[in-house]
């Protein structure tokens, strides 16, 4: 996995940022393979402390700190929505499986910052054995962006969201949050 299509070096506090795009590649198995397991993966967008930030490194704070859809799909290259896009050309991959495309992401609070970009490998039918008991997922690949610096929110017109207006994103999840929160723990609990 690799991030073709990076956040803008600066931003807003609780301004919507440009979009981010991954591209999945394959370097084992063949291509149209690799598209075919690809439904039983879902991306998911984490926020991270950036370098030298003296920020909060707890999940649950940044969990509250990103807003916006932050879970996608693996999208085939052939998709529509990539075509005449400025990232399509950097797409071009013989071992290209597809791209997840993260558009409309906030991040509330000022600080400096990087988006996780997690591949999580879930079910696919329910003879199958759990990936993992306790979350039906498993972490498969991460990629980081490069660091975002957040400025304070001025007289930005998406102020709500720096303003501790925590309904200004009832985004439902489906779950993902927790077995994203369970996939941390355990990494941490072995490091």
């Amino acid at each position: 996995m690799d991030v073709i299509l990076q956040p803008r070096p600066t931003a807003q506090a609780g301004e919507t940022l440009a979009p981010i795009v991954v591209r999945l590649r394959t370097v084992n198995v063949p291509a149209d393979d690799a598209l075919a397991d690809s439904t039983n993966l879902v991306a998911v967008a984490t926020l991270l402390p950036g370098p030298n930030t003296t920020g909060s490194s707890d999940p649950n704070v940044l969990n509250q700190v990103l807003a916006g859809r932050r879970f996608d799909s693996i999208r085939p290259f052939s998709d529509d929505e990539a075509d005449g896009q400025p990232f399509s050309i950097d797409m071009d991959d013989p071992n290209g499986v597809g791209y997840m495309y993260f558009d409309g992401l906030v991040i509330r609070h000022p600080g400096t910052y990087r988006i996780r970009i997690t591949l999580i490998r879930i079910r696919s039918t329910s003879s199958e054995p759990p990936v993992s008991s306790a979350s039906g997922g498993a972490s498969v690949q991460v990629v980081d962006s490069t660091p975002i610096v957040v400025h304070g929110s001025g007289s930005s017109g998406n102020g709500a969201y720096y303003n501790g207006d925590d309904d200004a994103d009832d985004d439902d999840d489906g779950g993902w949050l927790e077995v994203l929160r369970t996939i941390q723990e355990r990494r941490r609990s072995r490091g």
